[in-house]
């Protein structure tokens, strides 16, 4: 009778071994998991610190025409920037003026404008846009959409 409760506590000893293996096993891989998720996340975070984000805002002015709006949100600026309107440079689109040319240098959090010759007469349509520049991130960054009233 000994021996066997002697067998069933060394059967019992080698599950509990066994379990608690298991069990350290599978926090080493979900603490591994959240490593690589922090660290993911900081990678991101530090691209993002080298990175501007532009973006184009139609806005009305008083005198009834229209001012392109390029905001750059990013947390970096913009260099060498190009905006282009239904494919063609925005210095050479027709709805765009004498002085239309864009700041090819946008800094962080902050925006630049120029003058559209966009009137109540002109025909209301939409413009397809297309926003490329450089910035501390190494990438050709481009932004695509379209300009609606």
């Amino acid at each position: 009778m000994t021996d066997i409760i002697s067998a069933l506590s060394l059967v019992v000893s080698i599950v509990a071994i066994l379990v608690g293996w298991k069990a350290h096993r599978e926090a080493n891989a979900a603490q591994r998991r959240i490593v690589e998720i922090e660290e993911q996340r900081e990678r991101e975070r530090r691209l993002s610190a080298l990175q501007a984000s532009l973006y184009p805002r139609l806005i009305r002015t008083e005198r009834e025409s229209y001012r392109l709006y390029l905001v750059n949100s990013g947390k970096a600026e913009a260099r060498n920037v190009r905006v282009k309107l239904d494919g063609v440079p925005l210095n050479e689109h027709p709805v765009a003026g004498r002085r239309s040319d864009i700041p090819t240098l946008i800094g962080a959090n902050s925006e630049v404008s120029c003058l559209l010759f966009i009137t109540r007469g002109s025909p209301p349509r939409p413009y397809e846009i297309e926003i490329r520049w450089d910035d501390d991130s190494g990438m050709d960054r481009v932004y695509r959409g379209t300009l609606t009233f």
